[in-house]
C-alpha cells in the first residue's frame, strides 16, 4: 500500500520530462544506478533546507532519472543571496559542497553531473534552469542575486550557461581554468542548439546584465591560455579573447587590453588583473600556473566580487 501511495505521489509531481523531490533516497539495483524517491514534495512549497533535493530528466541515455543536487543552507531566515558550484569532470557535487564550508552567507548549491561531467548533449542547461526555476519559489533565497561558479568541464558548461540560459536566471559567472570552444562563437554570433543538442549552428544573442570572473593559468595544457588545441582534443579560443568577448556582449566599447596592461595583484606579482565595465569584468592570469591557480589570494578575489551588487540586467531575445 505504502509503494502504490509512493508512486501516485511520483506521478503528481511530474513536470513532462522533470520533476523535484527533496529526502531521503535509495539506489535501486539497476547498473545504472537510478534511486526511487521515498519522500517526494510539490516545488510549490517553496522549501529549501541543507541536504539533497532531486531533478527528474528523461535523455537519449535515461528514463525518470533523478540527478542529485546538493545543497547548504545558512542558519538564519535570509534572503541569502545563491552560489551554484559546478564541478570539473570526475568530481560531484558532494565533494563540491564540502570544499565551500567556509562560506556562511550564502546558500550554496552543488548539483551531480551525469558521470561526474558535463555535457553538451545532455540535458545539463535545462537541468541547472530547473533548479533555478526551484529556488526562486523558496523565501529564504534572494533569486536577484544568482552566481555560478564553473570549474574546468563545470566552466565550460557555464559558459554555456551564459550563452543560452534566459535573462534573470543568474547575475554573476565565476570561470576558473575553463574555456569556450570556437564552434559556439563564429566572429560575429553566439551559436546554439535550439533542440538541446549539440548541433552549433544557430545564432542566439545571450541575455546581458551579467559580470564575470575569469581565472586562467598561463601553463595550462588542458585549457590553453593561448587558444588553440587541448591536451584532451579540443579548441579554446585565448583565455583574454574569451574575456574580452565577453566584456563587450555586457556593454564594453573601448579596445581589447593589451597583454602588458595587466597589473599585479598588491600581495602576488604572479597573480596579473585585467579589469572591464568599472570591475564588474575581471579576468585573473595566473602566470606559471597550470590546471589551477591556487594561490592563497584567489578565495579572497571570489570574495571581493560576489560581494558586488549585481550589473542592470537589459533583458534581450532569443533568436
Amino acid at each position: 500500500m505504502i509503494k502504490k501511495l509512493l508512486l501516485m505521489l511520483l506521478c503528481a509531481t511530474m513536470l513532462v520530462s522533470t520533476a523535484f523531490s527533496q529526502g531521503k533516497r535509495k539506489r535501486s539495483k539497476e547498473t545504472k544506478q537510478k534511486t526511487v524517491s521515498q519522500e517526494v514534495f510539490k516545488a510549490e512549497n517553496g522549501v529549501l533546507k541543507s541536504g539533497i533535493f532531486h531533478i527528474r530528466q528523461s535523455w537519449s541515455e535515461e528514463t525518470d532519472y533523478d540527478r542529485p543536487v546538493h545543497v547548504i543552507v545558512p542558519n538564519g531566515d535570509g534572503p541569502f543571496p545563491v552560489s551554484i558550484m559546478l564541478h570539473g569532470r570526475g568530481g560531484t557535487g558532494a565533494r563540491k559542497l564540502q570544499a565551500q564550508r567556509g562560506l556562511s552567507d550564502r546558500i550554496i548549491i552543488a548539483p551531480d553531473g551525469y558521470k561526474k561531467g558535463w555535457s553538451a548533449q545532455r540535458p545539463d542547461v535545462d537541468f541547472i534552469r530547473q533548479i533555478i526555476k526551484y529556488i526562486k519559489t523558496c523565501k529564504i533565497t534572494d533569486g536577484s542575486n544568482i552566481a555560478i561558479h564553473g570549474s574546468s568541464n563545470g566552466a565550460g558548461l557555464l559558459n554555456q550557461l551564459m550563452i543560452e540560459l534566459e535573462a534573470d536566471t543568474f547575475h554573476h559567472g565565476i570561470c576558473s581554468i575553463g574555456g569556450l570552444r570556437p564552434e559556439r562563437y563564429d566572429g560575429t554570433n553566439f551559436l546554439w542548439d535550439p533542440k538541446g543538442g549539440a548541433d552549433f549552428t544557430t545564432p542566439i544573442e545571450p541575455a546581458k546584465g551579467r559580470r564575470w570572473l575569469q581565472i586562467n593559468g598561463t601553463e595550462d595544457k588542458i585549457i590553453p591560455y593561448q587558444g588553440g588545441k587541448s591536451t584532451l582534443g579540443f579548441q579554446v579560443l585565448p583565455a583574454q579573447n574569451l574575456f574580452y568577448l565577453w566584456a563587450v556582449h555586457m556593454g564594453e566599447k573601448g579596445p581589447q587590453l593589451p597583454d602588458s596592461a595587466g597589473k599585479p595583484h598588491p600581495t602576488n606579482e604572479k597573480l596579473i588583473i585585467y579589469e572591464y565595465l568599472d570591475g564588474n569584468f575581471i579576468h585573473v592570469k595566473g602566470v606559471g600556473s597550470g590546471h589551477g591557480v591556487r594561490a592563497k589570494e584567489i578565495h579572497a578575489i571570489v570574495q571581493d566580487f560576489l560581494s558586488q551588487p549585481p550589473m542592470k540586467a537589459n533583458r534581450t531575445t532569443q533568436n
